[in-house]
């Protein structure tokens, strides 16, 4: 199985090279030596007072967080209905509020469950039953944040006013009682009581309402935050699998790119010999073996070439499938060509060839090769004049012409698919492409710039 693929960076262009390929396919994504390290696959994180740190932890803090509310609003409903129960007692008014509000206060403790599912109904829930029966507001409070924190601001505004209400009701509610039946109140040592002023019931009740907006914003800007995260990441994905597309495509066309220019001349020598030794066969002088062995050596090349690339994309181990061709390699090419039967005549003028970078020597190696090939393909017994000028300072310049034939042959395969791939290969070096046909001949003429060391000469 493959290993996942995160975003992988810029493979680094050995020097002179403006343009790096590899065996998972050419371009600015290719892999570095090695291969991309796996990395596994990302997932929302945060952190709880520094203990959980995933999604399953993340869940059982909700499941902590629902029980601790419930359990304290209760808590907190029971001492203000229990303070209210006395004051009843003390002022001889009906208990039954107080004791409405004892199941009211627990009702309103469970409904926090659905806090964050319905937050606007719960929180206006809550709020009526504070203010209709002697309960105190923190679970409107505590439903408030997740009104705060999920529905639009205009229920916000709605919920916000039912939980301050509430706030209200209940603080004055448990001012306007006397004696030792307030909760905010204390006694020192000598037994005399005091109780908290109105400015202190204002700001505690400020207090605790900005506390829940407070914290209710908090969240809501940390879940769009989250969200913002889980897009950005999924669109990572997504990005890492549009490149990992494209090197593959990028592969497919370089191995069928290799494939026609190293095959199609190889075979192309091969039927030339056999075209010839059938055509020659019966006369006399004829060297039959010498014919056969020209035939062999073409497919014995073929065959090389064909190992050398499936070997090289096997172990993605270079910048190009196989060995790349020297320039010192283009006068066999061109002696192939004529023991096959062909007319060729061929300039070559290569210098510093050693310093020529492998992309370079490939690319130049290709097209002439292609060239040729198409050239005994398409005008068999036609001369062709090859013409390369290599060097550092000038670049490379290649000229491959061939005579039109005056009746085209027939039943000549051909797509057009090795004059795209020449094009390719200079384009990708940066060099310009011509082909075409003008007075009765057909020629095919590539510059490619000769790239330097950083901090080489020019």
């Amino acid at each position: 199985m493959e290993p996942s693929r995160g975003v992988p960076p810029a493979a680094a262009v050995p020097p002179g090279v403006p343009f790096a390929a590899s065996a998972g396919g050419p371009g600015p994504y290719a892999a570095p030596p090695g291969g991309w390290a796996p990395v596994p696959p990302s997932r929302p994180r945060s952190v709880w007072w520094g203990v959980f740190t995933d999604e399953r932890d993340r869940r059982l803090r909700s499941v902590l967080g629902t029980i601790g509310a419930v359990l304290t609003a209760a808590l907190s409903s029971m001492v203000a209905v229990a303070f209210a129960g006395n004051g009843a007692q003390t002022a001889g008014t009906s208990p039954w509020p107080a004791v409405v509000g004892t199941f009211a206060g627990v009702a309103s403790a469970v409904a926090l469950i659905w806090r964050a599912r319905f937050p606007t109904a719960v929180c206006a829930g809550t709020a009526l039953l504070a203010v209709a029966l002697p309960l105190d507001a923190l679970a409107p409070l505590l439903a408030l944040t997740w009104v705060v924190a999920r529905r639009p601001w205009a229920q916000v505004a709605g919920a916000g006013a039912a939980a301050a209400l509430a706030t209200g009701v209940s603080l004055w509610r448990d001012a306007a009682r006397g004696g030792d039946d307030v909760i905010f109140s204390s006694a020192d040592q000598a037994g005399q009581r005091s109780y908290l002023s109105p400015v202190g019931y204002v700001t505690l009740g400020v207090v605790l309402f900005a506390c829940a907006v407070a914290v209710g914003v908090a969240r809501r800007y940390a879940e769009r935050a989250r969200q913002a995260t889980g897009v950005a990441q999924e669109h990572a994905r997504t990005a890492a699998a549009l490149r990992t597309e494209l090197s593959r495509q990028e592969e497919r066309e370089l191995i069928a790119r290799e494939m026609h220019d190293t095959v199609a001349h190889h075979l192309s020598l091969v039927s030339l010999h056999a075209s010839a030794l059938e055509a020659t066969a019966g006369g006399p002088g004829t060297d039959v073996p010498a014919a056969a062995r020209s035939m062999r050596d073409s497919a014995h090349r073929a065959l090389e070439e064909m190992r050398a690339l499936v070997a090289s994309l096997r172990d993605r181990a270079g910048p190009e499938p196989g060995p790349a061709p020297q320039l010192a390699e283009l006068p066999r090419l061109v002696d192939e060509a004529r023991r096959a039967g062909a007319d060729v005549s061929a300039t070559l003028f290569v210098s510093d060839e050693a310093e020529a970078p492998p992309a370079l020597t490939r690319a130049v190696y290709r097209i002439v090769q292609e060239s040729l090939t198409n050239a005994l393909k398409h005008a068999p017994g036609a001369r062709v004049d090859v013409d390369v000028r290599a060097g550092p300072a000038a670049g490379v310049d290649v000229s491959v012409r061939n005579r039109l034939p005056a009746t085209p042959p027939v039943g000549v395969p051909g797509g057009g698919a090795g004059l795209l791939g020449m094009r390719e290969r200079a384009e990708a070096l940066g060099g310009t492409f011509e082909a075409g046909g003008a007075d009765g001949w057909f020629g095919v003429h590539v510059h490619l710039p000769w790239p330097h060391p950083v901090g080489g000469r020019p």
